[in-house]
């Protein structure tokens, strides 16, 4: 009772800039962030948690909740229509209702979470009724009700089956005004047709793009779609459906179907998604979509994005390939569903071309875990540029073959032979069984070519039979390939070379330390402390690399700072690699 009383109190109100958590839905549709400070919220995650997860804001002056409310470090966050940021708001602990046909069956959850944000209040009998097929009208009205906008409104429907007194004109008109419906025709709503689970979908997607809680992906054909989410069916959902089903991804209604023959890798049936786009959608399928919503696209900065400026502006990241978990680490460290923020890249464009981008200025800095190479290092200086690396994690170029290899070292001399001159045949020649050698290489525009230029070519290039015939294109492909490269008639194993920490990463994708081993170089084993104090021959760093006249306070110099405070170093460890400070 006295935790309830002290967050029932005002707190105070800070509205913060709408520019990091959406740079452009939010300004163009006008809702914008706001939070208070909530001491209580560790205390109740701690010993309350139902309570902690029901903690949200409401408008003193009605009491009315703002769904899109969620706590987080230390803050309760809303997203709110613009003309409300001044309304004075107070934290509380949202009640559910009780359903007078409530059951434990999982389908009641969506609509009781929802009905303690406002957005579903049952029928006239109290009931929820989650089996049944939700209309036009309601779905339209617990749209606008997760929004919180005012419905009120002086201009009639122009719809001729929504009369001016139904408690939904309002409703309908503003909706359709912010585009989030159409009629099925000019003159006609059907306000108590069924939804389709596609139209369910669209109405969604378009509320998340509105509110500015997710950037809009332009998606135009079934075939893009299905880079994203993999359905059976994708070829029924409608070509006006696909961006939003494209932003929403897996987060839609589905039908599961198990194969009766077909197994996976560990025996279970295989499973097949269906969309069922047609379908009429249920009330709780369109509860649980909104109420995912609310747990997904709901973006917050922490107390350290805000300190930094991050809440405000990120710097535009690139990097290598190994290096995509730095950017993950960082991004699910500042933010809440950070993951989804929307300038996180989907992706890192590769080493080599993303020294290139921040040396013609497209990104203002990169995770590199190599430094770079000659070629690079001679753009930067015919574009006048000067390349500033900060190091803010350990890391080690390392070689690696099959398991069944009993060889367990090389030294550097013999790396060099083998790849310059193609100076060995046989394993046994190096110091390691009777079997043929197959050395892989990568790419030259590779990080990992980068790393063999610094150590091991001396200016040669990789031997011209090698790179003819045994090129690995892609990081994870140098690991297959050598996976693959081991024969018995005759005998013979594969010869790789990668970086420690993606190496050890991938493990969980390719069981690369049981189909694998690493070698010892001139009689040192890589191990996370032979890399961290040097030992190891082949140890470097992974860096922030960004421009030498790059601004000071910049969000790219912040970025270097923050990285190597302990929740910087956090994050490092967090991304599989080596930490450069013990962590506490």
């Amino acid at each position: 009772m006295k935790i309830k009383k002290i967050i029932s109190a005002v707190l105070g109100i800070c509205v913060l800039s709408v520019g990091a958590v959406a740079p452009l839905a939010a300004e163009e549709s006008g809702f914008s962030v706001i939070s208070m400070d909530c001491p209580q919220a560790e205390e109740l995650w701690g010993n309350d948690y139902q309570s902690y997860s029901h903690l949200m804001l409401r408008y003193k002056d009605n009491k009315q909740p703002i769904p899109l409310s969620a706590v987080y470090d230390g803050k309760v966050f809303a997203t709110v229509p613009k003309e409300n940021v001044n309304r004075e708001t107070e934290i509380f602990i949202a009640e559910d209702l009780e359903f007078t046909d409530y059951n434990e069956e999982y389908e009641f959850y969506p609509l009781t979470i929802l009905s303690g944000k406002g957005v579903i209040t049952g029928n006239d009998k109290g009931e929820g009724l989650p089996y049944d097929s939700i209309t036009r009208v309601e779905a339209v009205a617990m749209v606008m009700r997760l929004l919180g906008v005012d419905n009120d409104t002086e201009n009639s429907s122009s719809f001729i089956d929504v009369p001016e007194d139904s408690w939904y004109s309002g409703v309908i008109t503003k909706a359709a005004a912010m585009g989030l419906v159409k009629g099925d025709s000019e003159t006609e709503f059907n306000p108590d047709r069924s939804v389709s689970r596609e139209e369910m979908v669209v109405m969604t997607a378009r509320a998340a793009w509105c509110a500015g809680l997710v950037n809009e992906k332009k998606i135009i054909t079934h075939e893009a779609l299905k880079e994203i989410i993999d359905l059976e069916d994708i070829s029924l959902i409608s070509d006006w459906a696909l961006s939003a089903y494209g932003t929403m991804e897996h987060l839609i209604p589905m039908d599961i179907e198990y194969s009766d023959t077909e197994v996976d890798s560990e025996n279970a049936p295989l499973a097949y998604y269906y969309a069922a786009p047609q379908k009429n959608a249920s009330r709780f399928e369109a509860a649980e979509l909104i109420m995912r919503l609310c747990d997904s696209f709901q973006i917050y900065p922490s107390e350290t994005a805000i300190k930094y400026g991050f809440d405000k502006e990120m710097p535009v990241i690139d990097g290598s390939t190994s290096t995509y978990p730095f950017t993950e680490a960082v991004y699910n460290s500042l933010f809440m569903n950070g993951y989804r923020h929307p300038d996180k890249p989907e992706k890192h464009s590769k080493s080599h071309a993303s020294y290139q981008k921040l040396i013609n200025g497209e990104v203002d800095m990169i995770f590199a875990s190599v430094y770079p190479a000659e070629d690079i290092l001679q753009m930067a200086e015919e574009n006048g540029v000067e390349l500033e690396l900060i190091p803010i994690a350990y890391d080690a170029m390392i070689f690696f073959t099959n398991i069944n290899n009993s060889a367990e070292n090389l030294t550097m001399e013999q790396i060099s032979q083998i790849y310059v001159n193609n100076s060995y045949e046989n394993w046994k020649e190096i110091g390691g069984p009777d079997a043929l050698l197959y050395p892989y290489c990568r790419n030259n525009d590779s990080g990992s070519h980068a790393q063999m230029q610094r150590h091991f070519l001396n200016g040669n290039e990789i031997n011209e039979k090698i790179r003819t015939e045994t090129t690995s294109i892609t990081m994870s492909n140098v690991l297959t390939d050598v996976m693959n490269a081991e024969t018995d008639n005759p005998k013979g194993y594969g010869l790789g070379y990668s970086i420690y920490y993606y190496f050890n990463n991938m493990d969980l994708f390719y069981n690369t330390k049981s189909e694998l081993k690493l070698l010892s170089i001139n009689g040192i084993a890589p191990t996370d402390e032979t890399i961290a104090d040097g030992t190891y021959p082949l140890s470097n760093n992974t860096y922030i690399a960004i421009r030498k006249d790059e601004p000071e306070n910049s969000p790219a110099r912040r970025m270097a700072e923050f990285m190597l405070t302990e929740a910087g170093q956090q994050c490092v460890a967090m991304a599989g690699f080596g930490p450069l400070k013990p962590l506490s």
